[in-house]
């Protein structure tokens, strides 16, 4: 855009020039073309670059978010049968993509479905590659959360907040965790008897 502007400053004066020095209009037309030439050659093949790039870019955009973002918006507007179809479809052909599983998640949560959900959240802590280390660490707890508060199942939450100590050892998440184990062991010694 800048470029553009320079070229059409140029013009203002060469037209000032021109009509300073009562140059005829065929010569004006001619120092016009000459200006417009330079413009297309230098400011053209740049629009045209940002144009091609940007245009393939929106559409790589779109092609990667297309049905997985079609369901999580049906999943937030709460029509989960078709953000589960949707889901479901797309991890047939991409079962390791994140976001469809993630995606997928949420719906078992929505719907209630908690063993579904603790099995795609164990789905999704099996990719190594995918959860950064805080969000693994957030998972695994809330992994703990779902079984002690939907299920009443201690024995799975501490399995789950386990995978904490073994992932990440003498960190302060894995201290936590062990804390939080022997909190839910101490109740759950309490409820047994």
């Amino acid at each position: 855009m800048l470029e553009l502007l320079i070229v059409l400053a140029l013009l203002l004066v060469l037209h000032l020039l021109v009509s300073g020095f009562q140059l005829s209009v065929s010569t004006l037309e001619i120092i016009i073309w000459i200006a417009a030439g330079l413009l297309a050659a230098v400011v053209g093949p740049r629009l045209l670059w940002k144009w091609i790039t940007e245009g393939a870019t929106i559409r790589l955009r779109w092609r990667k978010a297309g049905p997985v973002a079609e369901a999580l918006a049906r999943l937030r507007h709460g029509e989960l049968q078709q953000a589960e179809n949707l889901l479901r479809g797309w991890l047939e052909h991409h079962p390791r993509d994140l976001a469809a599983l993630r995606g997928l998640a949420e719906v078992a949560f929505c719907r209630g479905d908690f063993e579904q959900y603790l099995e795609v959240t164990v789905r999704i802590l099996g990719l190594r590659d995918g959860l950064s280390p805080s969000d693994r660490i957030a998972l695994c707890h809330r992994q703990a959360d779902v079984c002690l508060e939907h299920l009443n199942d201690p024995k799975r939450a501490v399995e789950a907040l386990a995978r904490i100590e073994v992932d990440y050892p003498r960190t302060t998440d894995a201290f936590r965790a062990r804390k939080r184990i022997e909190r839910i062991l101490s109740n759950s010694w309490l409820d047994a008897e």
